[in-house]
């Protein structure tokens, strides 16, 4: 092809059309009632000028966005403001010159999450106890329902004094109100062609989706990022399979590896990236690598971009990425054994850090600084949940971890602002009502049609017993 290519005529290429490519991050995403969205593509115009963007209103009408900000408008990408009266349908950008670029949005209502009220229900128990797990949800329109598969990866079973890794991949369907259907183990084979399950054993690696709803990708495909082995050393391995809102649909291989081995490190999937903050080396001595991934056309990773290193080591905390911010929180500073371990000496972190980063490329736009101290008490291995206005923590190791006085803690979300943790939160709590004092638990959420946000967290190591518990927690 390259060689045929020569032979044609001479000349600069001919200019690229003017074309909508993504919405968020995403080929046709699912977008807030209120919340900020970019569109990429190209010709929209070095400036605004008469033109605008409108989305599919109410009534059969269309509603206009409006563009954020003197620099919301570029000729890659217009940053706008989904409004209230929106619904789904096509997103059209207008450009100064009259010419109208259109993409197919899902826009769902906006709800504030309330905190105070948050009660923790028991759902269907994992079929193991694991630690260690990686856990990720799809979210997939359809007319006018949101419906959600669960897709939990990995984790580690303690056998004598050792984790031991398992290579195991489970999905579940979200129903409605929270609850969620059996955990279904995909097949394994000793064809590896056949197994639908991890080719290797991984624990406390990183778990993400793509679909053409959240990213570049227009098929599904589950990956799992980094992790550690079965002789518990992390790992740069990034295995990906296609998936469907059932199952696993193909074997797990091996796609482009981490530029360094990490575990327990917090990781974002955020308009169309992968980001992978921090983690254990090999050794489990915490790092202050920061990756971005961006998921391709074809599913893999277009790369993985080193980007500037945290001020601080950091392990088996939490992070979220905000419109311009990255935010990462709590965590373990010294040498640790995989999952962190359960030695109240070792050193945890109340501290965040903090970065800009750029909506439209998602690569950070400049270096980290120390932030604000937002825990009320040093924390590590926790499950972090991101419910937009709010982000919870739950669990893991802190000062009276053992009495429960804090087991959910929860932050607001303001603009690009986190605020404090506080707490404890909500009506009920897991160790109440017999769930042990988690140590270690994987964390999930996802939206409903109606906007409504829910979350599960899975598994962890009872504190008080130090055994592993197979409990399926959520709201």
């Amino acid at each position: 092809m390259l060689l045929g290519a020569c032979g044609n005529g001479i000349g600069p290429p001919a200019p690229a059309a003017p074309r909508i490519d993504y919405v968020d991050g995403a080929i046709e995403p699912i977008l807030g009632r209120g919340g900020t969205a970019v569109v990429e593509g190209f010709g929209f115009g070095a400036v605004q000028g008469t033109g605008g963007v409108t989305l599919a209103g109410t009534g059969g009408g269309t509603v206009p966005a409006s563009v954020a900000g003197a620099g919301g408008w570029s000729d890659l990408a217009v940053r706008i403001t989904i409004p209230d009266s929106a619904v789904s349908g096509l997103l059209t950008v207008t450009t100064a010159t009259g010419l109208q670029l259109t993409a197919t949005v899902h826009v769902i209502p906006h709800v504030r999450f309330a905190a105070d009220t948050l009660r923790w229900q028991s759902r269907v128990a994992f079929p193991s106890a694991p630690v260690g797990v990686g856990a990720a949800a799809a979210e997939i329109p359809a007319g006018n329902v949101v419906s959600t598969t669960l897709y939990a990866a990995g984790g580690a079973e303690l056998i004598g004094a050792r984790l031991v890794p398992d290579a195991g991949v489970y999905v579940a369907r979200a129903l409605g109100g929270g609850t969620v259907t059996a955990w279904v183990r995909q097949p394994d084979n000793a064809d590896p062609v056949q197994s639908r399950t991890l080719p290797v054993p991984r624990a406390f690696a990183a778990v993400a989706v793509a679909t053409r709803y959240n990213s570049h990708f227009s098929g599904s495909a589950l990956y799992v990022i980094g992790g550690v082995d079965s002789a518990g050393r992390a790992q740069p391995s990034v295995l990906a399979a296609d998936v469907t809102a059932d199952g696993v649909a193909g074997r797990f291989a091996p796609i482009e590896p981490l530029p360094a081995p990490v575990a327990g490190a917090t990781a974002v999937v955020r308009r169309g990236r992968i980001y992978v903050i921090g983690g254990t080396d090999s050794l489990g001595r915490p790092q202050r690598f920061v990756f971005v991934g961006r998921l391709a056309a074809d599913g893999h990773v277009d790369g993985w971009y080193v980007q500037p290193l945290l001020p601080t080591p950091r392990a088996y905390g939490g992070g979220v990425v905000l419109d311009d911010r990255a935010i990462t929180f709590g965590g373990v500073a010294d040498s640790v054994p995989p999952g962190g371990g359960l030695d109240a000496a070792t050193t945890r972190l109340a501290s965040s850090d903090t970065a800009p980063v750029s909506l439209v490329s998602g690569f950070f736009a400049g270096s980290w600084a120390s932030g604000a101290t937002l825990f009320p008490a040093p924390r590590s291995q926790f499950a972090t949940l991101d419910l937009g206005d709010v982000v919870l923590l739950v669990g893991g190791m802190y000062g009276g971890a053992a009495t429960n006085p804090a087991e959910t803690i929860a932050a607001a979300v303001t603009g690009d602002s986190l605020g404090p943790f506080a707490g404890p939160v909500g009506t009920a709590t897991i160790a109440g009502q017999g769930g042990g004092t988690l140590v270690g638990p994987a964390g999930v959420t996802w939206r409903e049609a109606d906007g409504a946000r829910h979350g599960l967290v899975i598994g962890g190591i009872d504190l008080s017993t130090g055994l592993r518990k197979s409990g399926v927690w959520g709201f």
